[in-house]
């Protein structure tokens, strides 16, 4: 697959998916350029490249965002306990 017909097919399926999160991921990595380039390899995915500094995990902006909004969720108390998931996981089956 040419280059050309790469981004023809990923625009195409851009354009096909209602996917927020998959769309919000596309864009950090186009504006981001984390991501490891390939040697052309069809069985190889790309991924963000981990980046880690005296052996400490340094997160993406991205990351980081997501990791601030989940503890501001948890200090508002906008959470439920493992309990409490596994009764609503349970009844949804039980339905």
């Amino acid at each position: 697959m040419t280059t050309s017909e790469r981004k023809l097919y990923l625009i195409k399926k851009i354009i096909e998916t209602t996917d927020i999160d998959l769309l919000l991921k596309i864009k950090s990595l186009l504006e981001e350029n984390n991501y490891v380039l390939s040697d052309e390899k069809p069985t190889e995915v790309n991924e963000p490249a981990l980046k880690y500094e005296k052996n400490i995990r340094i997160f993406s902006p991205a990351e980081q965002r997501k990791i601030d909004q989940a503890l501001r969720e948890y200090e508002n108390g906008e959470c439920i306990s493992d309990e409490e998931a596994q009764k609503e996981i349970q009844a949804w089956l039980e339905d």
